[in-house]
Formats: C-alpha cells, structure tokens, sequence
C-alpha cells in the first residue's frame, strides 16, 4: 500500500497550471519545495477533496467550473451542493483552504443565484481569503459577505520574466501587416460578451469619421455571442488587424510591442491581469471610470478613464487624443511595473501558505 502524499503540496481547483499568473504566484512555493496538483475537471477535483488520505493546501482560484460548465439550472444546484460539500468534508480531516476572490461572481454567469451560493460558501470555509484589489470585500458585499478578519492582499505583479521583451513598434507590426504609421489599438484575450468590444466598434467609428487613423489590434479567441460584433468591426472604417483564436506566448511580445494603446471596454470589472501585462510592456490603458478602479489608478498618468454612462463617443475621443503616444505615458507604465516585481508577490504568496499550514 502506498503512503500518503507529503503534506508539502497545494491542490489548485481548477488546475489551471499553465496560466501565467498562477505561475508567477506559486513560484516560490515551488522553490521551497511545495508539490503542485490540480486538475480543471470538476469530478476529479471532487475525488481529491473526498479523499481522507489526501493532505495538502486546497486553493480554490477561478470556481468557474462548478456553475458555468453545468448542463442547466439543476444541474449548477447539484455541483455547487456536491463541491461545498466536498470543502467542509476537507476541512474536518485537517486541510486548509485559501480562496481567491478574483471576480465577484463569474463573469457572463448563467446562474447567478447558484454563484452567490457557491461563493457565500467558498468564504465560510476558507481559511483565507486572497484579494488582489484593496476594494474586494467592499464590492462583493452587494452579494455576499467577505469576513475581514478572513482577507490577506496581495497585489498583483508585473509579468516581468514570462514573455520575454517587446518588439520595435516598427518590427511588431510587420510582423502582424499592421501599417506602420496607424494608431494601434490594442483588444487583447478573450473576446466575451462582459469585455464591452461593442464600445470598441462604436468608439472606433467615431474616431475613423473623426479623421484619426485607427487600427484595432485584435488579438484573442471569441466566446459567446459576439460574431455579430467582430463583423461590424470588419466593415467598418477603421482597419482591423486580428488573430481571432489562442495567442502564442512567444507572439505577446509582438501584439503589445505593436500597440500604442490597450483598451478595456469592458462592462464590469474588478481586476484585469491584462492592465498589467499592459504596464510590463510599457503600453498605456484606457479602462472604465468604475469607482473602485478611479479610487485605485486615478492618479497613474499611463492610465484614463472613459465614461460609462457615454462610453462610445467617450472612448472614441480618448482613442483620437494621443496622449499615449507621449513618453512619459510608457514611461509611467513601466515605473508602474518595475515597482511590482513578480518575486515579491510569490514570496509574500509563499509565506501565506507556509503560515496557513502551522495555524493549528
């Protein structure tokens, strides 16, 4: 008979171990000789955490796949049942539980009230709460409580080391048959209904009859109901340089060395691993004047904010103005990054875990 994993390992739900932040986050722990498990299935995580002889921190990070992969209503009431379930069955036999609150509730849901379940659960059985954004708690409270004697933040880093460094503006873009001398505007990731690109494609009208010479940068995989969106962008005035499926990690270098600005359009926000892949290249934002985000970066000068409540013709004139183009704008994104080494983050993340796995 085998013997029981060492308890030196953290299981991550979902295992989502190529994801670049989760890299960055966990590599100390890895350093100092913790074991990283995890799978993204839903069932295979529910024989992890019903196992007595598994041992080791659980991190629940994206819950995701408990609601948003179910079949129908009753079936996001089945999983969310089952997987807290399988938490509290964890906890009794002495695991530990972090949970970061990267999104209030998942993004584009399809089952709200079993998300607010699932979360209002997720914050009574952690041990921690891991927040990214000082206004977390504050935000989720509109649907459920996160205990404040429950939350340790920990600020998200630059991605300094993953991708390697950006390309000349010039060289970028003939590598993509971007023009040389357009104002490129960059959408990058997923595109999904919550991102807002239908302000881009307005905005990027605008701009176009304004006289600005625009051209979106498109770089991601659609999700959703957005076909129409990207068709309507395609036929419009400005010019579109896209790459509608995965990027490469070799080719972020390029698209944001191609960029002058990078857009967020989106519809609600709470924190965006893109901003600061943004800042490592040295590339400027134009983000959603959401309170939380004013609050946070209203002082940055790499950073604007269009108006929501006018959010085409606002985003259009701060995509016509070339305030990016200066070079204290990329020069601020940079300072904003070299101030957020990814060493410190997976120190201050390793040291969590290690303090979580001495509490009795």
């Amino acid at each position: 008979m085998s013997s029981a994993p060492a308890d030196r390992r953290i299981f991550n739900f979902p295992g989502w171990h190529d994801n670049p932040y989760v890299q960055l986050l966990q590599s100390e722990v890895v350093a100092r000789g913790y074991e990283l498990a995890g799978r993204p299935d839903f069932f295979d995580a529910m024989v992890e955490l019903t196992s007595p002889e598994r041992r080791g921190v659980i991190h629940v990070q994206w819950p995701s796949p408990v609601t948003e992969w179910a079949e129908s209503s009753q079936d996001a009431t089945r999983r969310v049942t089952l997987f807290l379930d399988a938490l509290f069955s964890a906890k009794q036999w002495g695991r530990k539980i972090i949970f970061t609150l990267h999104n209030v509730l998942p993004h584009d849901t399809r089952f709200e009230g079993q998300a607010v379940r699932l979360h209002e659960g997720l914050v009574r059985h952690a041990d921690v709460i891991h927040t990214i954004s000082p206004h977390t708690a504050e935000l989720a409270a509109e649907k459920y409580e996160v205990p404040a004697e429950k939350v340790v933040e920990i600020p998200h880093s630059s991605y300094d080391g993953i991708y390697g460094p950006a390309l000349a503006q010039d060289e970028a873009r003939a590598k993509l048959g971007a023009r040389p001398d357009s104002t490129g505007v960059l959408f990058f990731g997923w595109i999904r209904p919550y991102k807002g690109i239908e302000h881009l494609v307005a905005a990027s009208r605008i701009a176009s009859e304004h006289g600005a010479d625009i051209e979106v940068l498109l770089a991601g995989r659609p999700q959703g109901h957005v076909d129409h969106l990207l068709d309507e962008l395609e036929q419009g005035p400005a010019t579109v340089t896209s790459h509608l499926k995965r990027v490469l990690p070799e080719d972020v270098p390029v698209w944001f060395g191609a960029a002058d600005v990078l857009v967020l359009p989106y519809r609600a926000i709470l924190n965006s691993g893109n901003m600061f892949l943004a800042a490592t290249y040295g590339v400027p934002v134009i983000f959603p004047d959401e309170p939380h985000l004013v609050a946070e970066f209203g002082g940055e000068e790499w950073i604007r904010f269009f108006d929501r409540a006018d959010a085409d013709a606002s985003l259009a004139s701060l995509i016509e103005d070339p305030w990016f183009r200066r070079p204290e704008a990329r020069e601020a994104a940079r300072r904003f990054a070299d101030a957020r080494p990814p060493q410190r983050m997976a120190e201050q993340y390793a040291d969590l875990v290690t303090s979580l796995e001495q509490r009795a």
